[in-house]
């Protein structure tokens, strides 16, 4: 049986125990019950509903994922909101902060200043990008159109689900692997064999 304690930290990101440190009933139920608790590997305290024994909800959220040590520093911020909105249901928003990171990748690579489609077509014309990973980038922009700018008619507003968020997630991240940790991890790989 698993540890009715063991959390993933928002704060430090460890699979850790809390202690719990204040425990309130709720009246109305008396199965459900919201406790002060620590974690155990960085004393950040954390709001956590119960329902009898089993954890529903910890407050702050953790993230739904951790972000690859050898991801480059530019976009870990972005990356970091993207998996917070995320995980929150806050599709929309997962949706802007996907195409803002896939933007960042494009000036970092020396695109020019001109609108991320063209961007994007001007990494696989200078050969940075395969024809595969100008589609995925394609498909992440344009899900963070959609999520960014309302239509002309009100009505007629696109709505950016909980699976199109995954999906743009999983093609930016993909992405990503390809341009910059798969790269870092084979210097790495060179590194070690050949300390010099």
């Amino acid at each position: 049986m698993a540890d009715q304690n063991s959390i993933l930290c928002p704060n430090c990101k460890q699979h850790t125990a809390i202690v719990v440190r204040s425990v309130y009933k709720w009246p109305k139920d008396q199965h459900t019950t919201y406790e002060i608790a620590e974690c155990n590997s960085c004393d950040f305290f954390v709001l956590v509903n119960r329902f009898g024994s089993r954890i529903q909800r910890i407050y702050p959220s953790p993230l739904p994922k951790t972000i690859n040590e050898k991801a480059p520093e530019f976009l870990t911020k972005d990356l970091e909101e993207a998996y917070l909105c995320y995980s929150v249901g806050a599709y929309r928003a997962t949706g802007v902060l996907t195409r803002r990171a896939l933007q960042l990748c494009c000036i970092e690579k020396g695109a020019p200043d001109n609108k991320l489609e063209d961007q994007i077509d001007w990494l696989l014309e200078k050969q940075i990008i395969t024809k595969e990973l100008k589609d995925w980038a394609h498909e992440v922009r344009l899900t963070g159109n959609d999520a960014a700018h309302p239509p002309k008619k009100v009505a007629e507003d696109e709505r950016v689900t909980g699976d199109d968020a995954e999906d743009i997630l999983t093609l930016l991240e993909k992405f990503i692997d390809v341009l910059y940790i798969a790269p870092a991890l084979a210097e790495e790989r060179r590194q070690k064999r050949n300390p010099k």
